[in-house]
């Protein structure tokens, strides 16, 4: 027999894991990418390219 308090209990736990997992994981690139860039820095004495932000696409409205 299923448990369905467990299951929303189980897929609650599981999204704040995705979440804290996907925050750190972010944190971690953006340590990486700074630590480049000042590296780069130190190593050319030039300031890394920076890339262009596409900008989104507008809908138009139907």
């Amino acid at each position: 027999m299923k448990n369905p308090a467990m299951s929303l209990w189980l897929s609650a736990a599981n999204q704040a894991a995705g979440w804290w997992l996907g925050t750190a994981t972010s944190m971690a690139r953006r340590q990486q990418q700074l630590a480049m860039a000042e590296m780069t820095r130190a190593a050319t004495g030039k300031k890394p390219a920076r890339k262009r932000k596409v900008k989104p696409k507008r809908r138009r409205p139907s």
